[in-house]
């Protein structure tokens, strides 16, 4: 289930308490009427008039009761005969059965609308006459022969509901809710364009100030912010010199030592020498990538992926490895740098063939994603070792050991570059033996 985010949490509780405040509101408007006229919850016009017929058909002093019943809000006479209906009658039911029970003799009240309905109230929904602004025409009749005529002079809502103006304050109040939740989703902007900016640095490890602006919380809040990216940023740059300079520096000083190792009499020694050179060359190169994909500076664009694994597997199928692909006949374009995503295909390859003597690249595009499969007929890898397998420097105790070489970077730095692509990879089992290293990548990016 998706969770609402900040503006619609604001909107919500704010919604919520003026409902309850109205709700409170009115119910302690009906109890307080109940408890002034003696007669429990009911509905204030029907409960008007049927006490006006109480008292005229009891007391029988019309001039006092006409006096009472009428006000600002109602218009009450004593006819001899019932007024004049007009077809067709737009009646009130539910208005006449109120008046009827709280009544209780089975007399018959009528109740319509009286004046010209506006354009397109013949259409109107049943119900929603409670909020009809129209005037109301109510017609009791008396025991005598006579006939109570009442006519509403004011919004019906308030004479029938008896609702406060506290209730219309309310409305109001909504509309300035609403431009309350307006200026919040403005104090929330600052905010969104901070998560934004996280998301790119988290990325590119590269410095974008976000603009700073909003509440005095926010603000600082968004300074720190950019002061942080801007340190860690320029960490990230020192660490990658550095690393650069040392293996400068170590390249000088591993080309000294292979001329020495070459002029070694003893031909077996002069090997495993030389094999040791190399490998610590290639420590070097594997330390000297890891550190630069922590720092992803380079321009990303269109690259074709069945060109890359083409040319990864052609390159290691001349040096004389078992490298075997199934790729399909058109393109499939994902959006990075070419060399990281070269870099991908070929660490991959080279964990399949060193650990299990051969590769077998396969590649389809199922939807959005383009999905590469590298199979090898290794070993495989334990359940309990597919995520520890992708750490830095680290290889299995049972078949990725030293006696293979390698520093344990290959794997590490394929996740990485995978992640800044914003995809996914992931190693299971293959069918008959062997691992399977599944790489999922968006097709989908800028366009050219």
């Amino acid at each position: 289930m998706r969770r609402l985010g900040l503006v619609w949490r604001v909107t919500l509780i704010v919604i919520a308490a003026l409902v309850a405040i109205q709700m409170i509101a009115a119910a302690a408007y009906y109890v307080q009427r109940g408890r002034a006229t003696e007669q429990g919850f009911r509905l204030p016009l029907p409960d008007q008039i049927a006490a006006l017929v109480e008292l005229l058909e009891r007391a029988g002093n019309r001039s006092l009761a006409l006096r009472v019943a009428n006000g600002p809000g109602l218009r009450v006479a004593i006819a001899r005969t019932a007024p004049p209906v007009a077809d067709p009658v737009e009646r009130v039911e539910w208005l006449e059965t109120a008046i009827g029970r709280y009544i209780g003799d089975g007399r018959a009240v009528r109740a319509y609308y009286i004046g010209a309905a506006r354009s397109g109230e013949n259409k109107r929904r049943p119900g929603l006459e409670t909020f009809s602004q129209r005037p109301v025409r109510l017609v009791v009749p008396l025991s005598g022969g006579e006939f109570i005529v009442a006519e509403t002079v004011d919004d019906l809502t308030v004479r029938v509901l008896g609702l406060p103006p506290g209730f219309w304050a309310g409305i109001i109040g909504f509309l300035v809710a609403a431009l309350a939740l307006y200026a919040i989703v403005r104090e929330t902007i600052p905010l969104a364009r901070l998560a934004r900016s996280v998301d790119r640095f988290a990325e590119a490890i590269e410095p974008a100030p976000v603009p700073v602006g909003g509440a005095r919380e926010v603000r600082a809040l968004i300074g720190a912010f950019n002061r942080m990216q801007s340190r860690i940023a320029e960490l990230v740059r020192n660490r990658t010199f550095m690393l650069a300079a040392i293996s400068h520096d170590l390249r000088t000083y591993l080309t000294r030592l292979r001329l020495r190792v070459e002029m070694m009499p003893d031909a077996d020694m002069r090997e495993r020498a030389t094999r040791d050179v190399e490998e610590m060359n290639g420590l070097l190169d594997d330390a000297l990538t890891f550190a630069r994909t922590s720092f992803t500076g380079g321009r990303s664009e269109r690259v074709d992926l069945v060109k890359v694994i083409r040319h990864e597997c052609a390159e290691r199928i001349a040096a004389g490895h078992n490298v075997k692909s199934d790729l399909p006949s058109t393109p499939v374009h994902v959006w990075g740098e070419p060399a990281a995503v070269a870099r991908i295909v070929g660490n991959l390859m080279d964990n399949a063939v060193k650990y299990g003597g051969e590769a077998a690249v396969s590649l389809s595009q199922v939807g959005t994603e383009a999905i590469m499969l590298v199979d090898d007929r290794g070993p495989g890898v334990p359940q309990s070792e597919r995520e520890r397998i992708f750490e830095p420097f680290l290889r299995l105790e049972a078949s990725r050991n030293r006696d293979r070489g390698g520093a344990g970077l290959g794997l590490a730095i394929a996740r990485h570059l995978v992640d800044s692509l914003g995809g996914t990879i992931a190693v299971e089992d293959r069918p008959g033996g062997g691992a399977r290293f599944r790489a999922k990548l968006p097709v989908t990016g800028p366009p050219r």
